[in-house]
Order: C-alpha cells, then structure tokens, then sequence
C-alpha cells in the first residue's frame, strides 16, 4: 500500500528512473518539492574466480517515502492526516527529474512564495548531453 495520494498515475515503473513530488502540510500551506528514484543499486561481491563487482537494481522505498526533510518527516510521524503527496512527473533520466525540481522551486521563488516552501536550497547540477536526455 502506497501513501501517495495519486499512486495510480504510475502504471509500470519500469518505463521510468523517478518522480518529482511535492508534500503539503494543509493547515499551513507549506510545500516540500524533491525528487525519487524507483530503483536503488546495490553492489555484489564477485563471482567465484572474477574480479568485477557485480551491480543489480531492487525496488527503492518510494510507496513509503516520506522526504528529506527533517521538520516535515516529524510532521508526517506526528499528524499524517495534515498532509497530502503527490507525485507531480514520472521522469525517464535523472537529468529529467533534476531539471523539473529546479524548476518548481524555482518558479515559487519568482513568484514571490518562497515562503511557502520547505526547502531551504536549490541545487542544481545536471549533465546535458548533445543529441539525447
């Protein structure tokens, strides 16, 4: 069971690396944008007689995350009911749901909200490449 409010717009994840989402507290009307993967890596040891370090995929913690955020995770913890997350992009490269966040942050702060906004920072650092995502 998922705790995001429109789990259902995510029909396979396979075709996606993430999202971007946004929780907020609705007493207060403050957001928290960020950015999840579906899929961690983990490291394996070798097989008997190689020397490669063998890497698999599993399934993040995506229907149970609840942020970044320190004071909205004590939030959440406390008064669940307070908030509603959804996701907001299913995002097909890294580069696609780092720009994405960039740019809903960024359009609070010119829209003179920033004071709505739980994130205390953009950071931004994206690789373009020439011809593709």
């Amino acid at each position: 069971m998922s705790e995001w409010d429109n789990e259902s717009i995510v029909d396979d994840i396979n075709s996606y690396v993430g999202f971007v989402y946004q929780i907020t507290n609705i007493k207060t009307g403050k957001a928290y944008i960020g950015i999840k993967k579906f899929w961690k890596k983990i490291r394996r040891k070798p097989l008997k007689g190689q020397k490669r370090v063998r890497l698999d995929q599993l399934e993040s913690d995506w229907k149970n995350y609840k942020t970044s955020n320190k004071e909205m995770q004590e939030g959440l913890k406390s008064h669940p009911e307070d908030y509603s997350k959804f996701i907001l992009k299913l995002c097909k490269s890294v580069t696609e749901m780092k720009a994405y966040e960039a740019y809903l942050q960024l359009s609070f702060y010119f829209k003179g909200d920033w004071d709505l906004l739980m994130n205390e920072m953009i950071n931004l650092r994206i690789r373009i490449r020439k011809g593709g995502k």
